[in-house]
Order: structure tokens, then sequence, then C-alpha cells
């Protein structure tokens, strides 16, 4: 005698992929502005260090050549690369760093609004912010 077997069911229903993908949309909604606030925060710490880098050979410059008539030499390099100038300074991509004939030292991205900026005096502007 046969007996009946219900039908297998294979696969997913409708109503299941539909949660899943729910569930991974509203997971995709707050990792990925999390993730673009943590890039944003990471580009402003690489033009905060490489400026205060370029700063203290800077002032180090200054220290070793105490001559009147002496100013630090006029400088501006976008990154990758190296400052030549003072005791080659590593500056990381996408960072520009300008120095001028004061001795003032001003940071920015390319990704970033606005500047970093060191006077020689060592007062420290910051007005970087995010596009």
């Amino acid at each position: 005698m046969k007996t009946k077997s219900c039908p297998q069911k294979n696969g997913f229903t409708l109503i299941e992929l539909m949660i899943g993908i729910a569930i991974v949309s509203i997971l995709a909604a707050i990792a990925i502005p999390q993730y673009q606030l943590y890039r944003t925060r990471t580009y402003m710490a690489m033009v905060r260090s490489d400026t205060k880098n370029t700063h203290t050979a800077v002032q180090a410059w200054i220290a070793e050549n105490p001559n009147a008539n002496s100013v630090p030499e006029e400088s501006a390099i976008t990154g990758p690369g190296f400052l030549t100038q003072y005791s080659n300074v590593k500056i990381s991509a996408d960072v520009t760093i300008s120095v001028n004939s004061s001795g003032d030292v001003t940071g920015s991205h390319a990704l970033l609004n606005g500047t970093y900026i060191i006077l020689v005096n060592g007062t420290v502007i910051d007005t970087l912010f995010t596009p």
C-alpha cells in the first residue's frame, strides 16, 4: 500500500526573503554613515599629524639657523611624499602641507574643507570640517 507523502518544501518563502532583505537594509543604514564618519576622522588626524610634524621640523630649522637674515624656505607639497627642505618630513596621501616664509605651517586634505594651521609661535587655527 502506498502512503501519501507531503510535498517537500524547497527554498525560502517570499516573506522569509523580504524579512532577510529588511534586516540587511537596516544594518547597512546604520553602518554606512558610521564608516563615512570614521574615514573623515582618519583624514583629519592625518592632516593634523602631518602639520604638527612639519611644524616641529620648521621649528628645528629655525633653531639651527639663528641668523636674523635666515627665513624658512617657502614650500608646498601634496602627499604622498617627503618635504625634503625640513628633515624629510613624510606627507600622507592627499594631504597638502605648505610652509610660508614666516614659519607658519598650513595643512589640508583633498576630501575635507578647511585647513589646519600652526603659526610660528605655536598658535593652532583648526577649521577642518567635512564637506
